[in-house]
């Protein structure tokens, strides 16, 4: 991948993180053009995940006092909620959960 093509990736899932936090309610996004980025829906998903937990590890100080870290989880929190609402729906959608068995 080059550096171009990363570039694209990252800002690609910068946008979709501010699209959930501008509209709550809405879908993860899919374009035919993801798919070179990401190759299915799946790697999106995946690429998603990595990035929020690069994030969090990232911005959160275990070495900070309580006060900063608990302002820090909320901030991210904040930011991130609906994007991980979305992750955990298409996992549970993929482990079978929107299913029922009788």
């Amino acid at each position: 991948m080059t550096w171009s093509e990363t570039k694209l990736r990252w800002r690609v899932m910068r946008e979709i993180e501010d699209l959930f936090l501008s509209d709550p309610a809405a879908e993860l996004p899919w374009r035919e053009d993801y798919a070179e980025l990401f190759g299915d829906r799946d790697g999106l998903t995946k690429a998603l995940r990595y990035r929020w937990q690069l994030s969090r590890d990232a911005q959160l100080d275990t070495y900070a006092p309580e006060a900063a870290w608990d302002e820090q989880v909320s901030r991210l929190d904040l930011r991130t909620r609906m994007l991980i609402r979305r992750l955990d729906d298409s996992a549970g959608r993929e482990q079978g959960r929107d299913r029922v068995v009788a």
